[in-house]
């Protein structure tokens, strides 16, 4: 696959916002949306966070759309086509004519109603996972009269997937450390305070990592050296002393 230049520095660009820091999701998808366009000379660009207890998509955000695009596809649209919701929620990066083809594509309502009037053509989507559920996506949509995307294309996309999804669990793990609020953060370096917290939480040494993007020895270190300011011995004591008794529930 070659890559220009000029698309070389917009690629390094999205890297370099994929590993700042965010306040949530929404900040994150919104501020690589016109990046992503220039990357792969679309038109227009979605991103949707999936709710595995509503099984829904929420917390929309767009470029080149106007708001209620988004809204309009929140309350009506996406529950035109639950049913195969699973079938377009694939790993990984996917042209939508890969999916679906383009002609039959064309005979559905949400083409019809939604995505033709609002100028969408052809499209590429880009889901992240963390297990078994999406944790955020990337749709993005080219208007009639330019091509479809290809494969050089979808390399594009799939060289920031791992970056996006390692993002995602980022903020989320920070908004579950605020969650579970460290009474003394001082005494702890900001990563000891995140692998404390997920500990305490009850997570596994191994799920640590994979949320953190750390090594295992790494999260071993971290949870070494707050057990060893916060002057206990396991996780029980880990919970007390972060949280009170109140959450000395978790595994040893």
């Amino acid at each position: 696959m070659h890559i220009s230049a000029r698309k070389y520095r917009v690629l390094s660009g999205i890297i370099e916002l994929l590993s700042a820091d965010y306040a949530d999701s929404r900040d994150l998808r919104s501020r690589i949306g016109g990046s992503l366009l220039d990357l792969l000379d679309a038109d227009l660009y979605a991103s949707y966070v999936w709710s595995p207890q509503k099984r829904a998509f929420e917390h929309g955000v767009a470029v080149n759309m106007d708001d209620s695009y988004v809204e309009k596809y929140q309350s009506y649209f996406q529950h035109c086509h639950a049913t195969s919701t699973r079938r377009w929620m694939r790993h990984g990066v996917n042209p939508v004519s890969a999916i679906v083809p383009h002609r039959d594509l064309m005979r559905t309502e949400i083409y019809n109603d939604f995505l033709r009037p609002s100028g969408h053509y052809y499209g590429i989507n880009l889901f992240a996972f963390d297990g078994r559920d999406s944790t955020g996506d990337i749709r993005i949509w080219r208007k009639n009269g330019h091509p479809d995307f290809d494969r050089d294309e979808v390399g594009l996309l799939s060289l920031i997937a791992p970056g996006f999804a390692q993002a995602l669990k980022r903020i989320e793990a920070r908004a579950q450390l605020k969650t579970w609020a460290t009474p003394n953060p001082a005494r702890l370096s900001p990563r000891e305070a995140e692998v404390a917290a997920l500990a305490a939480q009850g997570l596994a040494d191994k799920e640590i990592a994979r949320r953190l993007n750390l090594k295992f020895a790494t999260v071993r270190t971290h949870l070494d050296n707050a057990f060893s300011k916060l002057g206990v011995r396991n996780r029980t004591q880990l919970v007390a002393s972060l949280y009170g008794s109140n959450r000395a529930g978790a595994h040893d």
